[in-house]
């Protein structure tokens, strides 16, 4: 036998109450035979010898009376269970927005449909991005160019033209040294001036000068460019390939493409709508105003056990999962973790535990509602009774019996164990096939059976031994 836990749980309907009336825990009083037996009674005296039968029979009609208002002790076995309420959710779920602000220009999936990590599923509105990064690539090619030119140097024929300038101004300065020696030879014998001295030795100045020049353009032409120079280019270069990566980035991004596998389980924008990036830490339902969809990867149940019997779970328990949508179609799972930290659920203090259904489980959907049934412990050939039979009196558990003896109640104490689904179990105190009853019977006082009860264990106790 499967026993269903009666303690109300976090979302779960209330338990069907008994037909059977719990029996009254304290002050009941004795309301004292009723009129009609006591008439009997008399009515038998009177009779004397020949009311025995009458009697006889009497007290037989009150025995069956009394076992119809008792049920017998089963032996019966139990396996342990935890009802608590519970819903499917996602292992996975992101909303999928785009990093920047933007239309929406194509969608290219609805709810429901199954994607790949990497597929496209949408594609944003960026404007002439396209064109300024061709922009972007031109300016790059001609920054290269420049830069290889200056790196290979100047071709053989500037170079050579630049020797012929400095061979030319040699050959000026040759020249205009020797007409300064032979105007200085001629000022020395005064046949020409002095002035014509100091022209010729400008025009030397001149030719000199013009020599440097043209020696040090040969000189840089030989060369190369300034590494200065080089180095200015490379760094023009190295902004436009930056620029060029960050619009190419932007133009990539405007392919909204699945993070992982999964089912599109909400679609939020449809094309021309304006969405803006979302974070990670988003709700789903907060930020459905800014993304363009929701992806969901693979399901979990998450279960919500109250705090006085979390001890009753644990990682890897046996797990049995209905759908309140498909009643009749159970699941199996298994506890997968429990959170570390307790939350509040309409005012009660609750363990959310999340389980990993087994395969089969397809036909539960997101967001369904569950209840999930945690598998315990085995006890086999367990004594049990109707939960309505325990009486609580004082810390001390105890039912009424029916006396096989003297066919009349009498009150036990018990020890109890689990109790499940209106069931408990009797540790000790009772045997098997003992009847007990589950409501009052007509003119018992519970006190004085209790009293009874009592004094007989006490008179057990102190009597001798033989």
């Amino acid at each position: 036998m499967i026993l269903r836990t009666n303690e109300p749980q976090t979302g779960s309907p209330p338990p069907a109450k008994s037909t059977d009336q719990p029996l009254p825990q304290s002050g009941s009083r004795n309301r004292g035979l009723p009129i009609g037996w006591i008439l009997v009674g008399m009515l038998l005296a009177g009779l004397g010898g020949g009311g025995i039968l009458v009697q006889r029979q009497l007290r037989q009609q009150m025995a069956q009376r009394l076992q119809r208002l008792t049920v017998p002790v089963q032996v019966t076995d139990l396996t342990q269970r935890l009802r608590v309420s519970g819903q499917v959710q996602p292992i996975r779920q992101v909303n999928v927005s785009p990093r920047e602000s933007g239309r929406l220009a194509e969608l290219l999936v609805d709810q429901g449909d199954e994607v790949v990590a990497g597929q496209v599923l949408a594609r944003m509105d960026y404007g002439d991005l396209a064109s300024s990064i061709r922009q972007a690539q031109a300016r790059i090619q001609e920054l290269q160019a420049r830069l290889a030119e200056l790196q290979a140097g100047e071709r053989p024929q500037v170079i050579a033209a630049a020797q012929a300038r400095v061979d030319a101004a040699r050959s000026q300065v040759s020249l205009a040294q020797r007409e300064l020696e032979r105007i200085q030879a001629l000022v020395q014998e005064g046949v020409v001036a002095r002035s014509e001295l100091d022209q010729r030795l400008a025009r030397l100045e001149q030719a000199q000068a013009d020599l440097q020049a043209a020696q040090q353009e040969l000189e840089r032409l030989q060369s190369g460019s300034r590494p200065e120079t080089l180095q200015q280019i490379q760094a023009q270069i190295a902004q436009a390939q930056a620029e060029l990566a960050q619009r190419q980035s932007r133009l990539a991004e405007a392919e909204i493409r699945a993070p992982f596998s999964g089912v599109v389980v909400q679609r939020f924008a449809e094309v021309g709508s304006f969405v803006t990036p979302t974070t990670a830490a988003s709700d789903v339902t907060a930020a459905s105003s800014s993304s363009i969809l929701a992806l969901a990867q693979g399901i979990e149940v998450r279960a919500e056990v109250p705090e006085a019997q979390i001890a009753q779970v644990r990682v890897g328990q046996p797990v049995e999962i209905r759908s309140l949508a498909y009643p009749d179609r159970v699941v199996q799972g298994r506890g997968k973790r429990i959170a570390p930290a307790t939350v509040m659920v309409r005012e009660v203090t609750v363990f959310r535990v999340m389980i990993e259904p087994e395969p089969g489980a397809d036909f539960l959907r997101t967001g369904m509602n569950v209840s999930v049934d945690f598998i315990g412990e085995r006890q086999p050939q367990a004594l049990t009774v109707p939960s309505v039979a325990i009486l609580r009196e004082q810390g001390q558990e105890g039912v009424i019996l029916l006396d096989p003896q003297t066919q009349r109640p009498v009150y036990r104490p018990v020890e109890t164990g689990l109790t499940q689904g209106g069931i408990t179990q009797v540790l000790s105190g009772l045997r098997a096939g003992d009847r007990v009853f589950t409501a009052l019977p007509p003119g018992v006082n519970l006190e004085a059976l209790i009293r009874q009860e009592q004094n007989r264990s006490e008179t057990a106790q102190i009597k001798p031994h033989p």
